[in-house]
């Protein structure tokens, strides 16, 4: 009798334990996160949402947020994002392993050239994963959306049956290269709407793109601090670029950065199939008139190659310089600056 009452007097003192312990992750999660959101508004932002409520025992601790809003009033577009439900989960026995999601649809709105702008979006799911240091800053995060359906407020929908990115850290591979941010996105069968007519056609059947982000940009990306991360020797290291959009192939690597007008600076070493189909958009968005098309046609022929199954590509650098992009010597179409302006 006394060994079962021991055993049983264990087991209570066990359960105690760990129901103390998932108290403490509970309320250890809650409190990171309201101390996540005071560093935010300490920078400017504007969060709100309501109270935070833990729940998931025994098996897991999950916070959730209804009504999440989180806005930058100080940022020349004044971005806002409003998200109906965001949950978060660790299990008490990994703390540092966090999976989140968000349910319902969402809304993010902006000012753009002195016009507000608005995107409605809604997924099937949209799930993510992040991995913490003992500091608590994150190492890794990945998000994996599906079923995404984006509502824009001056353009019809655009759709994209997954949506992906990934972001790690880089080390640096030797003396001279400093360490960096591994960011992946791809998306699969992107579909814009709206434009059937549209020389390239209106789905892309893969985009991807593996770049590596070097320097370090503080808050949310401002003409200042783009301007701080470009001065300091900021770039992107673009690792490999794909593009399958109609009948146009594009694959791609190289590396950009910033000018002093915030325009996209530097060149991608380039193998492009289907460019006639590219000069057919540009001239039916008017970045360029027939006659340039023409002539650009003309030279890009001379510059041909075909492949073993005689499809034809060129090779050449895509280039961002004077706020023009180059194919080669050739000019394609002006770029602006990436903040914009109200």
């Amino acid at each position: 009798m006394r060994i079962l009452y021991s055993g049983i007097l264990a087991l209570v003192a066990i359960g105690g334990g760990y129901s103390y312990w998932w108290h403490h992750v509970a309320d250890r999660m809650v409190e990171l996160a309201e101390n996540w959101r005071d560093q935010r508004v300490a920078e400017g932002y504007v969060i709100s949402h309501k109270p935070l409520v833990a729940s998931g025992f025994p098996y897991r601790v999950k916070v959730t947020a209804e009504t999440l809003s989180i806005a930058n009033p100080a940022h020349l577009q004044t971005p806002q994002v409003n998200i109906p439900l965001f949950w978060a989960v660790v299990q008490p026995w990994q703390i540092n392993h966090v999976i989140f999601g968000i349910d319902g649809a969402g809304r993010a709105e902006w000012q753009e050239r002195g016009e507000e702008r608005r995107v409605d979006f809604t997924a099937a799911s949209a799930l993510g994963s992040a991995t913490f240091n003992t500091r608590g800053r994150m190492e890794t995060v990945a998000i994996d959306v599906k079923e995404l359906t984006v509502l824009p407020s001056w353009r019809p929908p655009v759709m994209a049956e997954r949506l992906q990115l990934h972001g790690r850290p880089k080390p640096a591979q030797g003396s001279d290269e400093a360490d960096g941010q591994q960011i992946a996105v791809r998306a699969n069968n992107m579909i814009m709407e709206g434009m059937d007519d549209f020389p390239l056609g209106k789905e892309i059947a893969d985009f991807s793109l593996s770049s590596v982000l070097y320097g370090t940009i503080r808050k949310l990306p401002a003409a200042d601090t783009l301007a701080e991360w470009r001065e300091k020797g900021g770039f992107v290291g673009i690792e490999a670029l794909n593009i399958a959009w109609g009948r146009v192939a594009l694959k791609g690597e190289g590396a950009l950065t910033l000018d002093d007008r915030m325009r996209p600076l530097g060149e991608l070493d380039t193998r492009i199939s289907g460019y006639k189909d590219i000069l057919k958009a540009l001239t039916s968005t008017r970045q360029i008139n027939a006659d340039a098309a023409r002539t650009i046609g003309f030279g890009l022929e001379l510059l041909a190659k075909e492949d073993k199954d005689g499809t034809k590509y060129i090779g050449l650098p895509l280039s961002a310089q004077d706020g023009g992009v180059y194919l080669g010597p050739v000019y394609l179409m002006r770029l602006g600056s990436v903040i914009g302006s109200k």
